[in-house]
């Protein structure tokens, strides 16, 4: 089924492999659901697929040739299929963090202990004492607003605590190896990716990121500082990344591991 919708993509009209169009979209079916796929075609070493609530996303290399990139494609097509057989749960939003109190919560090499409290105010809140995450929620919430509560509070209060850190390994990163203007580093919990940067020189890093290990981190940092000097995913950026970081690819596919586990 696979291998016959891809080469109908293949077909001339589509124009998918040409210089007009760097895109393409259908939809995959997966135990009678219809799962919307998006094929990028980009200037990047290496080819990678993710799957989220929002279908699967495939990003080829447009320096392999056709049978290449097809090839690649078919391959990322049915781990897809396979990986959403297995665990259809990928299609919803990434799964909810639920917290008990009393429970250690490990972050890296840092441990929380999570201390949840009640008040009358009207407005929930967190904060970070003395390795304690202390949350003081509104009384008469219902449990799914308790728990939405708890989970955005956490990651804000993380994001707080790690946002120094990890400004302060950037500009380690950086005057050891590239020497840049950074205008702002910032933390947030993001899902769709590990960490950005602007051309002004703004970077921004997933909370969700430092439940990695700390080369892998390092990794995503050097990432990011490497689109300072090369904003696309060119060749040239990844040898400014290779040359720092010999080992990336592997960092690359831990992260994609561990996605849904962090």
């Amino acid at each position: 089924m696979l291998l016959s919708l891809f080469d109908t993509l293949l077909q001339p009209t589509k124009k998918i492999f040409d210089e007009i169009s760097r895109q393409e979209e259908f939809e995959i079916d997966v135990n009678g659901k219809n799962v919307p796929v998006r094929i990028l075609f980009e200037a990047r070493f290496n080819n990678r697929v993710s799957v989220n609530h929002n279908g699967v996303l495939i990003r080829i290399s447009n320096k392999q040739n056709k049978e290449e990139q097809k090839k690649n494609i078919d391959t990322f097509l049915k781990w897809a299929k396979t990986k959403l057989g297995e665990k259809p749960q990928l299609l919803d939003h990434l799964p909810q963090r639920k917290y008990v109190n009393g429970e250690m919560l490990q972050v890296g090499i840092h441990d929380f202990r999570i201390n949840i409290f009640y008040h009358d105010l009207q407005k929930s809140t967190a904060r970070i004492h003395n390795n304690q995450i202390v949350i003081s929620l509104a009384n008469g919430l219902n449990k799914e607003a308790e728990d939405n509560a708890n989970s955005y509070l956490v990651a804000k209060c993380l994001s707080k605590f790690f946002q120094p850190i990890i400004a302060q390994r950037i500009q380690e990163l950086n005057q050891k190896y590239f020497g840049k203007n950074i205008q702002s580093v910032r933390m947030k919990y993001n899902t769709s990716n590990w960490g950005s940067c602007s051309s002004q020189g703004n970077i921004n890093i997933s909370t969700r990121l430092m439940f990695a290990p700390k080369d892998v981190i390092d990794y995503v940092l050097i990432h990011e500082l490497a689109h300072l000097i090369h904003a696309d995913h060119s060749s040239r950026f990844w040898k400014v990344v290779e040359k720092i970081m010999p080992d990336f690819e592997y960092k690359e596919k831990h992260l994609s591991r561990n996605n849904y586990q962090y």
